[in-house]
């Protein structure tokens, strides 16, 4: 792809340093304090936030951490003004990153907003390793050997429309998307949706970004109830404990991290996704060689076994099941919300394609790892999450089992943030509640409720494998397959080859069709657990 140059090398320069910082995990983020920038900070602790929420990165914070989350009235005061008020306290720095030394700005907070080629691969893959991994062998159950096959193109085509996000982010609008520093670049997903579709499709982003971070939210609530109902079920305090109350259980450890006002202390925990998502791996095959005799045979019943020593049946594929499948697998490679800021952190973003590249391979290699070994394990016995299939009896399946049920205590509160944010900033300002002490009990209440609503939810779900796959139908197709191959065809038309117009029309139309065929079958044939 052509390079799009900007007009004035100082204004992208500007608006490079004022990306989204917080789009990596802070573990790995290159970072410079000076005592300007914390003294600047303290006089303004919103950027961050306003940062957050101008991007799509908002929506998927539970793969990547942030910064600070304190404050959010700083968004109605427009990015205008903010950039009038921190661009007087950049300064520039020379730092040694990971790949070398680069030059680079430190923000009004004192954080720098560029990421080596390592790092940015690193957040891309805590991006999209996640809750996903855990259904693939389910996954595997309902389409047979072939799921491998759908697992394959949706990697494909993923990493292509991926890669289709950093061509978008060249494109320079004919009109300003805000006044300041980067008036003519496009940030992300709510700033296509506006060059591409006016402010409706900006409103419909936003829209399809509060549905998939809230149905994260539930997701993480479902893990946790049916993990803890998994551990604790023989336990003679909790035996007459139904599965819906462990949910309620669940709802009430992450209020407490749901009520905090910063969440920069979650943000590291939350940088361990990598980490779990291959300790499941290897806890899984581990127990599955652990000894000659099944040692999870007592979780399925023949002719299932639980080994990798001895296979459990399994089936070349089952058409009648296609449809259910397709959800479950998207949701693993849908990281597309993000993107855009990961390319905008990068210190060479003529790396992006290839950092794409590799990361969607790692993250393939571990996907098609996982569901392969799930199924050979437990064949048509598979549960929506692996670890409700795992034995208690050796101490590999308890830690992976308990690695699982930390995670989401962390990423919860991440998730739920923006949502939180948003609606008290709307409140406060439509009913005018001063900074105080009303102003705390306005979040206390929108938290609750929040969570409330989420628990409401859950309860409601049959499953795991519901909730995932009408996300991974309904908001994974259309934010990661329709909305990049649909923007690609309007903006670059006279640009395109046939053959890439028809890829991308193509894309377009099977990315819409397959949001609805796989949110209708997942609604309405949930399957069975056992």
């Amino acid at each position: 792809y052509s390079e799009t140059m900007s007009a004035d090398p100082m204004e992208e320069q500007r608006a490079r340093s004022l990306s989204h910082a917080s789009a990596q995990p802070p573990i790995l983020s290159t970072s410079l304090t000076s005592q300007e920038g914390r003294e600047a900070g303290e006089q303004s602790s919103r950027s961050n936030s306003l940062m957050l929420m101008r991007d799509s990165s908002g929506s998927h914070m539970k793969n990547i951490g942030l910064k600070s989350l304190e404050d959010f009235d700083v968004a109605q005061r427009g990015l205008g003004q903010y950039a009038a008020e921190t661009e007087s306290l950049l300064s520039d720095h020379d730092i040694m990153g990971g790949s070398g030394r680069s030059s680079a700005r430190i923000s009004a907070t004192g954080e720098v907003a560029l990421s080596s080629f390592g790092q940015t691969v690193f957040n891309a893959l805590n991006l999209l390793m996640g809750v996903g991994l855990l259904s693939l062998p389910y996954a595997m159950r309902l389409a047979g050997w072939f799921g491998m096959v759908i697992l394959l193109v949706f990697a494909l085509f993923t990493c292509y429309t991926a890669k289709l996000l950093g061509r978008l982010q060249e494109y320079t609008p004919k009109s300003k998307l805000r006044e300041g520093p980067g008036a003519y670049t496009i940030y992300g997903f709510h700033d296509m949706g506006y060059v591409v579709f006016g402010s409706w499709g900006k409103l419909l982003i936003s829209i399809l970004f509060i549905a998939e971070t809230f149905g994260y939210c539930c997701v993480y609530l479902i893990i946790e109830g049916e993990n803890l109902h998994h551990q604790f079920a023989n336990v003679p305090v909790f035996q007459d404990w139904a599965r819906q109350d462990f949910m309620v259980l669940s709802a009430v450890l992450f209020l407490p991290t749901v009520l905090l006002r910063n969440l920069s202390w979650l943000s590291y925990f939350s940088a361990l996704g990598v980490f779990s998502s291959i300790m499941l791996l290897v806890g899984v095959a581990v127990t599955g060689l652990w000894e000659s005799i099944p040692p999870n045979q007592k979780y399925c019943s023949a002719p299932c076994t639980g080994s990798l020593i001895h296979p459990s049946p399994t089936d070349d594929i089952h058409l009648d099941s296609l449809t259910k499948v397709i959800g479950l697998i998207m949701v693993g490679f849908a990281g597309h919300a993000v993107f855009p800021t990961l390319r905008n952190d990068m210190v060479d973003k003529k790396q992006y394609t290839r950092m794409v590249d590799v990361s969607y391979v790692a993250v393939t290699v571990t996907y098609a790892g996982m569901a392969a070994v799930g199924y050979v394990m437990f064949g048509i016995a598979a549960q929506s999450e692996i670890t409700l299939n795992l034995s208690n009896d050796n101490w590999v399946s308890r830690m992976v089992v308990w690695i699982v049920v930390v995670n989401p205590v962390t990423k919860f509160a991440l998730d739920m943030a923006p949502i939180a944010l948003g609606l008290e900033a709307f409140f406060a300002a439509y009913f005018k509640i001063p900074q105080g002490g009303f102003h705390f009990l306005l979040s206390i209440v929108v938290r609750t409720f929040l969570v409330a609503l989420a628990l409401t939810i859950v309860i409601a779900a049959p499953n795991f494998a519901v909730v995932l796959g009408v996300m991974g139908s309904l908001c994974a197709f259309t934010i990661s397959v329709t909305f990049p191959c649909w923007c690609y065809v309007k903006l670059f038309w006279n640009e395109i080859s046939w053959f890439e117009r028809i890829v991308n029309v193509a894309g377009t139309m099977i990315g819409c069709v397959c949001a609805i065929v796989g949110t209708v079958a997942s609604m309405m044939h949930p399957g069975s657990e056992t």
